[in-house]
């Protein structure tokens, strides 16, 4: 018992602080503490539902209701699961609308292998355009417009990942690399330091006179000409063959940069076109459940039904119709032990067996004495099926069948209830009847 307070004391922290992020536009920060918070305890349903709120926040509709979904089956009752998934069911066109996203966005991932990347952008732009939250997609096209080297475009659609997701580490990433070759990067770095620079001046620092229209000697003016000159010899053979070597040093630098990011770019991409064939498998499969969840809850219903109008057919002496009803109910079926269906079968048994049945017998007893076998007999298989080993009638049916000259049918019944009942009384009137 501490044991699994404590596992649960961890939990609800581990929720407390992913709430805290999700409030705070972290949802990668928030998902992956509320991951951590259902591995300690997977009935946390709180902590199930944020994590498909965060879900469908970020364009992930399967993910999000494969939570819903099994947070629904872990706790049935007072769940604000059941609200989600209501909210998604009153709009017929939802799931239609995700998986014809998730078939955009496949075809423009295939449309990209094919090395048309054009046209990928250009599907990608419509997909976003339409779900502008939808984060894969725009990572996608993000990687996609930095391989054309359109980095403005690349950095915009960064920005609405980040948006929706204020520390996505891959946006976070891809936008680094975008700053970087658009100068923003030096720009930031430049205005970081002006902002946190406070040198105070020295004594030895120089201020600069105000400047006086003096003029200069010719001679003067001389010595600075030869001098420049001099500075451009010295500056053509002493430094300017090593600030080339420098400069060409620095472009291989470059350009092996610009190799290996387009390689993680290339990965990255790879990635991602590996997660959405899972998140495809993924929707499918929540798809099925959504659907098998949905006739479950009509079956019940129908059961529900059922079982109430077995009532109301007794009440109204419609007792075969009642006895047929009850023979039709699967027992098998889960959710018979669910309430309030345990209750209600229990109260439709007992209408059977202790009304219903004495019912159908007493009908077979009528209809024989006036003469109409044929409904007697229907009577009594009836009331054999709900109790097939009541030895009255049975031996009933079996003198039915002496009195219709089916013999062999008779004997057998009779030496089933001396068999089965010895101690009976219809024991001793079966030996009687069968003539031993």
């Amino acid at each position: 018992m501490e044991r699994s307070n404590r596992l649960y004391r961890i939990a609800n922290a581990f929720y407390n602080l992913g709430l805290e992020k999700a409030r705070l536009n972290d949802l990668t920060g928030s998902a992956e503490l509320l991951k951590r918070a259902l591995r300690f305890n997977k009935y946390c349903t709180n902590a199930r539902n944020l994590l498909g709120l965060i879900y469908y926040q970020m364009g992930e509709t399967a993910d999000a209701l494969c939570q819903w979904i099994i947070s629904e089956n872990l706790q049935p009752e007072s769940n604000a699961a059941q609200r989600y998934l209501d909210m998604i069911q009153r709009k017929p066109d939802q799931l239609e609308r995700d998986s014809q996203a998730i078939k955009k966005f496949n075809q423009a991932l295939a449309t990209a292998k094919s090395s048309d990347s054009a046209f990928a952008i250009i599907e990608l732009q419509h997909l976003v355009s339409e779900r502008p939250n939808y984060v894969k997609a725009q990572i996608v096209l993000a990687m996609l417009y930095m391989d054309k080297g359109d980095n403005i475009k690349a950095g915009r659609a960064l920005m609405q990942v980040l948006h929706v997701d204020r520390n996505n580490p891959t946006a976070l990433i891809l936008m680094d690399d975008v700053k970087q070759a658009t100068g923003k990067a030096e720009v930031e770095q430049k205005r970081l330091k002006n902002a946190f620079s406070h040198r105070k001046m020295e004594d030895d620092d120089v201020i600069m006179p105000e400047s006086q229209n003096t003029k200069i000697p010719f001679s003067t003016t001389m010595i600075i000409i030869l001098g420049v000159l001099l500075g451009m010899v010295a500056f053509s053979t002493l430094l300017l063959p090593g600030i080339r070597k420098t400069y060409y040093k620095e472009a291989n630098e470059k350009v092996v940069d610009n190799n290996r990011k387009l390689s993680t770019v290339n990965s990255d991409y790879n990635r991602v076109s590996t997660e959405y064939e899972e998140l495809k498998i993924k929707y499918d499969d929540a798809s099925k459940k959504l659907a098998a969840f949905e006739k479950e809850n009509r079956d019940f219903a129908s059961m529900f039904g059922l079982l109430k109008n077995i009532v109301e057919e007794y009440e109204n002496g419609r007792y075969t119709d009642a006895a047929n009803d009850w023979l039709s109910i699967d027992r098998e079926i889960e959710f018979l032990n669910e309430e309030p269906l345990v209750s209600q079968l229990k109260e439709v048994d007992d209408v059977i067996y202790n009304g219903c049945y004495d019912k159908l017998v007493s009908l077979g007893t009528q209809s024989w004495n006036g003469g109409k076998k044929e409904a007697a007999m229907s009577y009594y298989d009836l009331a054999l099926k709900i109790d097939p080993d009541d030895p009255e009638v049975m031996y009933l049916k079996a003198r039915l069948l002496q009195s219709e000259d089916r013999i062999s049918e008779a004997n057998r019944i009779f030496d089933k209830i001396v068999g089965e009942h010895p101690e009976s009384k219809y024991a001793e009137r079966a030996v009687q009847a069968r003539g031993y």
